[in-house]
């Protein structure tokens, strides 16, 4: 189950990337929205009450899944 801290940084993600994709950002910068997002993650992970691994791995995944997806965009 995805908390609504997982939530957030999803859609913090989503918005952030839309955002570059949508400005011109290249590659690295993209690079490292994701590499904040993940931040984030590993933060609710290692927080006193955190979510189970599966719905944080599902959040990495996901993550990882739109930044491939974006990259491509800005390759084509």
């Amino acid at each position: 189950m995805m908390t609504d801290a997982l939530k957030k940084i999803v859609l913090d993600f989503d918005a952030a990337l839309l955002d570059g994709v949508r400005s011109g950002a290249n590659e690295d910068a993209l690079r490292t929205l994701r590499d904040h997002a993940f931040d984030r993650l590993r933060a609710v992970k290692e927080s006193p009450a955190p979510p189970c691994l599966e719905a944080v791995f599902d959040v990495a995944g996901e993550i990882g899944l739109k930044l491939n997806m974006a990259l491509k965009v800005i390759k084509s």
